[in-house]
């Protein structure tokens, strides 16, 4: 009787222990479609530093549902605080299809994806690998990288363009002054040609590479600077010019003015090209005017001109690159306003342009405003 009694009782004992197992299984189960990949061994440890990692990271479930997502791609994706469940947008179908392959393939190499598109503006790069039952995206903003790429790209194409005319000119006059009977005012003629055409390709590739430099480079550096100094050193290296072509050029500035956030140089730059600009195209007895007005917003510049003004219908491509308003052979390299345009941009301002070519007041003025110190707004 003992022996039955014991044998029950090893037998309960046997069921409670697989009840137990099973329980325990089942939660664990439960646990993990509830998503808590944190339960996962070694997770706890890596957290902190995947919050502050500078590139995104996902831990994916099922087709759609995000179970974690760091700050870096909550915002570079748009998600929300996980879990949450992923858009049903044409990048999405490709992380899918990458999750799948990635499981497919053999070996730990993972699935990688060099250019997806999130939007027009926006490019990212992904690397996917499957981790147990869940699915592990790195992914990385190379919209800045993309950018630079194109702009570099274009850069070249359209020097290489812009530089066959000078070229075809240097040759043909290298081969006139080659021939034996030509006359010494020919001659004369030829190497003057031959100077402007080799000075007008130093401009082109020098103004290039200045604008490829800002367009393919992330930032620039900006400190403090006083906006006041900066322009009267572009007054005082375009006075000879100035003075030479019998143009009046004047400053008129609010005093005192505030610190801006800014790049010296690359202002200086700005003010120069306007300036050389307004000095170029203006006639004999012409005013030059630069103006800098305190606002609230910051300080607000103007560069303008009594000249012969620039016709309505160049004003909307006056800031293209190798766009000129003028015949191909007169002024520039067509780059100037493109610079102009670029540095402002890289200062959070951009150009207003207006001209006027009828009437008794002719000229142009081109306008922007750049922003002051935070701790000198009050001021």
């Amino acid at each position: 009787m003992f022996l039955f009694d014991l044998q029950w009782l090893l037998f309960g004992f046997l069921l409670l222990l697989v009840a137990a197992v099973a329980v325990a299984v089942w939660l664990a189960r439960r646990q993990r479609r509830k998503g808590d990949w944190e339960a996962l061994p070694g997770v706890e440890e890596v957290r902190p530093v995947l919050e502050r990692a500078p590139f995104g990271v996902l831990v994916l479930e099922g087709r759609r549902t995000c179970r974690y997502a760091n700050p870096y791609a909550c915002r570079l994706l748009g998600l929300a605080s996980p879990p949450c469940q992923l858009p049903e947008t044409a990048w999405v179908h490709l992380l899918n299809e990458d999750r799948v392959a990635a499981r497919l393939e053999a070996g730990i190499e993972g699935r990688y994806r060099s250019s997806v598109s999130l939007s027009s503006d926006q490019v990212v790069r992904w690397w996917v690998t499957p981790w147990g039952g869940l699915d592990l995206v790195f992914l990385l903003d190379v919209t800045a990288q993309q950018r630079a790429e194109q702009a570099a790209r274009f850069l070249l194409s359209d020097l290489s363009h812009e530089l066959r005319t000078p070229l075809a000119t240097i040759l043909t006059h290298l081969q006139v002054l080659l021939l034996p009977d030509i006359s010494e005012d020919i001659g004369r003629q030829s190497l003057r040609l031959l100077k402007e055409e080799a000075q007008r390709m130093a401009r082109l590739v020098n103004d290039m590479l200045e604008l490829g430099r800002l367009e393919t480079s992330a930032e620039i550096e900006r400190r403090p600077v006083s906006l006041l100094a900066v322009v009267e050193q572009a007054i005082a290296q375009i006075a000879p010019q100035a003075e030479e072509r019998e143009i009046a050029v004047s400053l008129e500035a609010d005093t005192p003015l505030p610190l801006i956030v800014g790049n010296a140089d690359r202002l200086k730059q700005v003010f120069l090209n306007l300036l050389n600009n307004a000095v170029t195209y203006s006639r004999p007895g012409d005013r030059v005017m630069v103006s800098l007005q305190r606002e609230r917003e910051g300080i607000a510049c103007a560069v303008s001109d009594t000249g012969p003004g620039i016709p309505a219908e160049h004003l909307p491509h006056v800031t293209r690159r190798f766009y000129r308003a003028v015949p191909q052979g007169e002024g520039g390299s067509g780059l100037g306003l493109a610079l102009v345009k670029e540095i402002l941009r890289r200062h959070q301002s951009h150009l207003e342009i207006e001209s006027q070519t009828e009437g008794e007041e002719t000229g142009t003025c081109v306008r922007f405003a750049l922003p002051v110190l935070p701790e000198e707004e009050e001021g």
